[in-house]
């Protein structure tokens, strides 16, 4: 069976452990799999040099397998590359070639990706400022469950940002993010309630409610 990529606190948690010899086979089977061509265990192995601390943290080599992995057009490592590229980490500074990798991993559905693609055009920065392609960016992402994206969203309705703006879909979005703990999302949605009808309360209410339910894990 080919890795699964594993949680990153799991991962880490394996690396800090290297000294045990169960532990440093482990790490020897990862890397026999990532030179082999598996995505997933070069992946982790690219977090493994990006994370780690002291003399065995190495940026380029992080670089090196994020590459190998987003080449095989896995959307988590295409990711991190982009990043590593746009902070010029182990790697000549590419803004332009960073975006374009998030770009890619925001193409297949990669929640972090969206959001992070989303920000870029809303504020104009690395991207031209689109408010639409950041709705739908952050939509994609919110329909995930990714609690920052649907705290954005409804920053965009409250704010009439690049939208016309709508109090009951800001406050169903900072219901929704809310159920994540999402403080800024409380934060603004007792701001809202504060200028709310309770009619229009309930409306937003219902609908977070109708959302959550459609929207349960299996």
């Amino acid at each position: 069976m080919p890795m699964m990529r594993l949680p990153i606190s799991i991962f880490l948690f394996m690396i800090l452990c290297l000294g045990s010899p169960a532990r440093a086979d482990e790490f020897s089977e990862l890397k026999s799999r990532a030179k082999s061509g598996d995505a997933d265990a070069q992946y982790n192995l690219g977090i493994f040099y990006d994370n780690k601390e002291g003399k065995t943290r190495n940026a380029r080599q992080a670089v090196n397998w994020y590459t190998k992995a987003a080449e095989q057009g896995l959307a988590s490592a295409q990711f991190n590359l982009g990043r590593m590229y746009v902070n010029g980490k182990g790697v000549t500074q590419d803004v332009e070639l960073g975006v374009a990798w998030q770009l890619k991993a925001a193409e297949q559905g990669l929640a972090s990706a969206q959001f992070a693609i989303g920000k870029r055009y809303l504020s104009g920065v690395d991207l031209a400022q689109d408010n639409q392609h950041a709705q739908d960016m952050f939509f994609k992402a919110a329909e995930q469950g990714l609690a920052d994206a649907q705290n954005q969203l409804g920053a965009m309705y409250f704010k009439g940002e690049g939208i016309p703006k709508d109090i009951v879909q800001a406050h169903k979005w900072f219901n929704i993010a809310s159920t994540s703990d999402n403080e800024s999302a409380k934060r603004y949605r007792s701001i809202l309630e504060e200028i709310m009808e309770q009619e229009q309360i309930e409306e937003a209410q219902e609908l977070a409610r109708e959302w959550l339910a459609e929207h349960e894990p299996d």
